[in-house]
């Protein structure tokens, strides 16, 4: 009997105990256009860890957003603004250029895009001095050393 009576006030207050830890909880969502890219290679093969530059319709000469593709070649943005987004992917010398057309109005859209990526030509705007010097000595000293090793061998054969 005492244990009953030790054990009333623990079951009071296990049934008092819910209402005082209950929270109340507001819950709010903001509708918005995500732009969603996909970076295949013409394989098939998502373009994994795929550098992403993309540039706003006020400003095409510097990159706002940058990133990576995830696993499956796929990246997402946010624009803020109406207008032609410009999307650049690119992964050891290959990837392409986009031009996403954004409408904000008050309909939430998902676009899916999917960029191919085809071997486009080498800018070296795209990359610094050192890497520009390092690429012409490399060309250079495999010049010298085709050169070298083809008269060796011709002298070799001449004596």
């Amino acid at each position: 009997m005492k244990v009953l009576l030790s054990l009333l006030p623990l079951s009071s207050a296990l049934l008092v105990a819910p209402q005082a830890i209950a929270h109340g909880v507001a819950l709010n969502y903001q509708a918005q256009q995500v732009v969603k890219i996909t970076a295949r290679y013409d394989s098939g093969h998502p373009m994994a860890n795929a550098t992403v530059k993309v540039f706003a319709p006020n400003q095409p000469q510097q990159a706002i957003i940058q990133g990576a593709t995830n696993a499956a070649g796929e990246f997402q943005f946010t624009p803020d603004q109406a207008g032609s987004w410009q999307v650049q992917v690119r992964q050891a010398g290959h990837g392409g250029n986009l031009t996403v057309p954004v409408r904000l109005d008050a309909t939430p859209v998902s676009t899916a895009v999917q960029v191919t990526a085809a071997a486009s030509p080498v800018s070296l705007s795209q990359y610094t001095p050192l890497q520009v010097s390092i690429m012409v000595l490399a060309v250079l000293w495999g010049a010298i050393g085709t050169a070298c090793f083809a008269w060796s061998r011709r002298r070799v054969q001449v004596e």
